[in-house]
């Protein structure tokens, strides 16, 4: 199929370049200075609570409270930074080589195309998402006692699923940007400055009341971002991110589309 094909062209731009590993390795660091941070926090209050011989608010502090969902939620924040460095190249990049005229007369489907750049970038989000992951289990390993494991699953596994559908959602945005324009610098501030304005809706939301409340609040990925953080999955969340990955990629595909006609 043309779309792997065009998929494993790109991974191996990705993997044979430092963009790959340089977006990783600075996640994975930043990531871990938070878990460090959180983890030091955490043994702060703990220590505090025995101090004042508070044995009640003792039990209330967990892992995943104290430690997991507050270096999720400060993690998306990064992806402020590392989808415009991963998806800026997708279309920009072809049209400063003057490469994609001949993509555009190859035998190639426009919808392979996007589909194949979009794959791509898809696998380099989950690795990034997965990423996390090693620091519940860390916990799990090395914060065991003898009532088990301090950390709960649930939240964790929806939390990375949310996350994901987050960078996805962020990716096919990034790329839309890449293919408006030449400059890939362009298509990074351009992606950059839409997801702050995603980043910001809440907000804008607590000064709306009634129904644009509603919508402004909908429509902010941070609303079901933190459903998934605090271990609740509900179909309106996969729907919201479906439709706008949907959306997204389809306006691509017609940006796209419109240079085969010029």
């Amino acid at each position: 199929m043309n779309f792997i094909a065009i998929a494993r062209k790109e991974l191996n731009i990705y993997f044979s370049t430092v963009i790959a590993y340089a977006g990783f390795g600075a996640f994975a660091f930043l990531m871990g200075l938070l878990f460090v941070g959180q983890l030091n926090r955490y043994q702060l209050s703990t220590q505090y609570m025995l101090s004042r011989q508070q044995p009640e608010l003792l039990e209330r502090l967990n892992f995943n409270d104290e430690i997991i969902t507050p270096i999720l939620s400060t993690g998306i924040w990064m992806f402020l930074f590392f989808v415009p460095f991963l998806t800026m190249k997708l279309f920009a990049e072809e049209k400063s080589n003057r490469t994609f005229e001949l993509l555009m007369s190859a035998p190639i489907r426009t919808i392979d195309l996007v589909l194949g750049k979009f794959f791509a970038v898809s696998v380099l989000m989950m690795v990034m998402s997965a990423i996390p992951l090693i620091f519940p289990f860390i916990l799990h390993i090395y914060g065991t006692g003898a009532s088990g494991s301090g950390v709960e699953w649930a939240p964790v596994w929806s939390g990375t699923i949310v996350v994901f559908l987050l960078g996805l959602m962020f990716c096919s945005l990034g790329m839309l940007f890449s293919s408006l324009t030449e400059s890939q610098i362009v298509a990074a501030l351009l992606t950059f400055a839409a997801l702050l304005i995603g980043f910001m809706l809440p907000v804008l939301a607590t000064r709306l009341e009634g129904n644009w409340r509603e919508l402004i609040e909908f429509i902010a990925p941070a609303t079901h971002v933190r459903r998934g953080l605090q271990g609740r999955l509900f179909i309106e969340d996969f729907v919201f991110f479906a439709t706008t990955i949907f959306t997204f990629l389809f306006l691509t595909h017609r940006v796209v589309e419109s240079h085969r006609w010029r």
